[in-house]
């Protein structure tokens, strides 16, 4: 495994010289871990708290004396490390449930490893260090020690997991009722780490924001584009389920259930009921108000994966051995053949699709990474931080306001109170919502341009003059309407 860490980590520092900034949740942890040496933690504003990714950047913050760009990076280089981890070790798992001969345990590892690669967003998330290709990580690592016999390890994984996706805690819970009948002389381990849970969820909360359960406040906020809107949250839930893992995962993924029953391979047929069983977690969560993300359904997501890696080997399998019965010969091996010529066309569609979704997620990350980067140049230009948090809380879209806190060096809730009053940061994108401005400023006193960005304050009204590139005073253009503010989460 050590060998396998150094790998992914190696080639997460290489990827950081594709498009690389990090996103709104991403770039609030790392506020936080900047504030939280220097005591002045604030939770109030910005996504819901996530524990152990906190705690990474806190690790990092004292490298801002030497640069603001290191800790990004830094965070960056983690996530993206993790993400790949995933990858690998969905391969390494479902190579091992289809178990020999050697060319089914490649084939089921493919399949998987290939499907979560392609899943939806997932590229996005490496892209911009999201929290959840991590969670991943960790709930297989998990999984593959506790089939090495390591339970201890599995269950601290686990644990880590926890605090990243607090809807693991239930799975994990089981695991600890199980551990604590299995080995007795564990349970003051699996009580200690039991404890740290409620502990670093909740304390840190309650110094930043005054509120130990605001992280739940945050999750079940209900934005626009949230599932709980719906008529009816839980069938919207199932719908966005199907939709992200597909037919033709379920369909293998059912096959691999049906062999399993058939050779009562209890091992399969667990993790199928795990599952089902977080699938209705999500379902409850979107209709109890949660946003329906897909973030939370990467676990069902993941172990579909696994299961239909199997159910497609299994397949061929089954179509060999009852060509071998035909009794002439290599009929095992046509019979095999076909199967698999059958596999990948009615695969086709779904291969197609993701395909297509991967180049926008691509080119989306491009362009979500561009504007942070233009930001940052944004803000040299309106003056450096000293310069703009002089003049009062700027404003900006909504999907940047924790990079802005993090450039400027002040709290995510300072950010999110700019209306207008002070200098504001307007990028005309349909990657966010614009900065809400209480009240639309009709004449602007250009401050600079930056890309896509303008920095400007509200002008006086009067008399204009054609704005240069870095200054000026300018009528305010109309606005196209933007869509969902992407990379916001707040959950």
């Amino acid at each position: 495994m050590a060998t396998l860490l150094a790998g992914c980590f190696l080639a997460a520092m290489l990827s950081l010289l594709l498009p690389s900034e990090p996103s709104y949740d991403p770039w609030a942890w790392l506020v936080w871990g900047r504030e939280i040496p220097l005591f002045k933690l604030d939770t109030t504003g910005g996504p819901s708290w996530k524990p152990l990714t906190v705690l990474i950047t806190t690790v990092f913050a004292p490298l801002t004396e030497l640069s603001d760009s290191i800790p990004p990076a830094l965070w960056l280089i983690v996530a993206r490390a993790f993400g790949l981890l995933a990858v690998v070790l969905a391969f390494r798992l479902a190579a091992r449930l289809a178990g020999p001969p050697r060319w089914a345990q490649i084939g089921a590892g493919l399949v998987a490893a290939t499907a979560l690669a392609l899943s939806p967003q997932w590229l996005r998330y490496l892209a911009h260090g999201n929290e959840a290709p991590m969670a991943v990580a960790l709930m297989l690592w998990g999984v593959e020690r506790h089939f090495e016999g390591a339970r201890r390890q599995a269950f601290l994984l686990g644990i880590l997991a926890c605090l990243i996706r607090p809807e693991v805690f239930p799975f994990v819970a089981v695991y600890a009722l199980f551990l604590w009948q299995a080995e007795p002389g564990r349970r003051l381990f699996v009580a200690g780490l039991l404890a740290l849970l409620p502990l670093l969820w909740l304390v840190p909360e309650w110094i930043g924001s005054g509120n130990p359960l605001d992280a739940g406040r945050q999750a079940t906020s209900e934005p626009s584009w949230s599932l709980s809107r719906a008529d009816r949250p839980w069938e919207a839930a199932l719908d966005r389920a199907h939709r992200l893992t597909t037919i033709q995962l379920e369909l293998a993924a059912l096959a691999a259930v049906a062999f399993a029953i058939r050779a009562r391979d209890r091992t399969i047929l667990v993790l199928a009921g795990v599952a089902v069983a977080w699938l209705c977690l999500y379902v409850g969560m979107t209709q109890a108000g949660f946003s329906g993300s897909p973030r939370y359904l990467l676990p069902t997501i993941v172990l579909v994966c696994l299961l239909a890696g199997v159910g497609v080997v299994r397949v061929v399998q089954f179509a060999a051995e009852l060509a071998g019965r035909l009794r002439f010969p290599r009929a095992a091996p046509a019979g095999g053949a076909a199967a698999v010529a059958l596999l990948v066309l009615g695969a086709w569609p779904y291969l197609d699709a993701r395909q297509d979704d991967v180049r926008r997620q691509a080119s989306t990350a491009e362009e979500l990474s561009d504007l942070h980067e233009d930001l940052e140049e944004a803000v040299a230009a309106a003056g450096g931080r000293d310069k703009i948090n002089s003049e009062g809380s700027p404003a900006v879209n909504r999907a940047f306001h924790t990079h802005l806190a993090w450039e400027i060096h002040t709290s995510i809730r300072n950010v999110e109170l700019g209306h207008g009053q002070a200098l504001v940061f307007d990028a005309n994108t349909t990657l966010s919502a614009p900065a809400p401005i209480h009240k639309r400023i009709l004449v602007r006193d250009m401050v600079a341009r930056v890309g896509a960005w303008e920095v400007y304050r509200r002008g006086r009204i009067g008399p204009s003059s054609a704005g240069g590139a870095q200054g000026g005073t300018v009528k305010a253009p109309a606005r196209a309407p933007a869509g969902q503010p992407d990379g916001v989460s707040g959950e």
